[in-house]
């Protein structure tokens, strides 16, 4: 190559690590430092989704849900003294506990309320709602016990805090297209995650047990786990979507393209558990259960088997912290700031 071609080469490839970098610097001066908890704050659900991450295995067992209003209250004071400032509200089904999301947010002034969206979070509250859904409502309702896609976009239509969450699995692909074209015309926004299946239904798979409310309609031939099949035909409905209904799809391919791969996870061969999980390296991220109690589960869902886990939140997690990889290479921090900005734009409030 000429001295003068490679010359050219090389301040193009500075000017886009300059550029890469003056990205990362604004964009962390708008996120800010975020310290997150997860927090399991109702253990009561109105629904029964087939393979449920809170109750389709072990880790919910013996943690008695009586703790009155003071008593949470002192706890997220305490969490706030932590250093706490971003919330992650789960548990069964959260909004069954609303003066609970109200005290967290008294004390904690970002979070994300994971919802199945059949009931309304106060106007009042400002931290994200995401709503899943699996599916058009036949199969929704085939894979939850009862449809709650017509209810959750009746309740959010319009409301910028909430993004709808097709949890995808093998039976609902096909209603991709569908849901996004509803959620769409509802003036919503869309995202997507991959149905991450627990170590207790795994079991259930391969022991052909009998059936339970978390485990209806599953079989060893006919279940929820993708294969890398089911995930390139996903990839293709995502792209008809996103190409149709671009402005209220909130996704990124090159996440997709990452999440979808063999294991996007290191697995620990003895212990079965992610060694680079996001969420599990960072010390001040951690899982309390709704008896207040830390949990000493593996991550924030403990139910989940790691060499499966696609879930989006913890995905993101992952992939975010993965920054020391691709700090020098300017086209995959592009990459991968872009997925940031996604992040931030999924679950940080829409005036950030």
């Amino acid at each position: 190559m000429p001295p003068e071609t490679t010359s050219r080469a090389v301040a193009a490839t500075n000017t886009a690590q300059s550029r890469a970098n003056l990205r990362f610097r604004d964009l962390r001066a708008r996120v800010g430092h975020l310290t997150p908890s997860n927090y399991d704050i109702s253990d009561t659900c109105n629904l029964r989704c087939e393979g449920c991450l809170f109750f389709d295995g072990a880790d919910r067992l013996g943690h008695d849900d009586s703790a009155d209003d003071d008593a949470w209250d002192g706890f997220f004071a305490k969490e706030a003294a932590r250093g706490v400032n971003f919330a992650y509200l789960a548990g069964a089904e959260p909004t069954l506990a609303p003066r609970r999301i109200s005290l967290a947010r008294k004390y904690i002034p970002h979070g994300v309320i994971f919802t199945n969206g059949t009931r309304r979070v106060s106007p009042d509250l400002d931290y994200r709602i995401h709503i899943s859904v699996w599916g058009a409502p036949a199969e929704n309702a085939r894979l939850r016990g009862a449809d709650n896609v017509a209810k959750a976009i009746r309740l959010y239509a319009g409301d910028p805090r909430a993004i709808f969450v097709y949890t995808i699995g093998r039976t609902n692909i096909r209603d991709i297209f569908e849901t996004a074209r509803a959620i769409h015309d509802a003036g919503c926004a869309l995202t997507f995650s991959y149905f991450s299946p627990t170590t207790s239904y795994l079991s259930k798979l391969e022991s052909d047990v009998a059936e339970d409310d978390y485990f209806k309609i599953s079989t060893a031939e006919d279940n929820l786990v993708m294969m890398p099949s089911d995930f390139a035909e996903a990839r293709r409905e995502i792209i008809r979507a996103i190409e149709a209904f671009g402005a209220t799809i909130l996704y990124s391919l090159d996440y997709d393209a990452w999440i979808t791969s063999d294991v996007p996870h290191r697995i620990d061969p003895v212990s079965g558990i992610a060694i680079d999980c996001g969420n599990r390296l960072t010390p001040k991220h951690l899982h309390f259960s709704v008896d207040l109690s830390q949990s000493t589960g593996k991550c924030c869902s403990p139910n989940i088997d790691c060499s499966g886990c696609r879930a989006y939140a913890q995905g993101y997690g992952t992939y975010l912290k993965r920054f020391a990889e691709v700090r020098h290479d300017a086209v995959a921090l592009d990459r991968w700031l872009s997925v940031w900005e996604l992040w931030a734009r999924m679950f940080l409030p829409p005036s950030r």
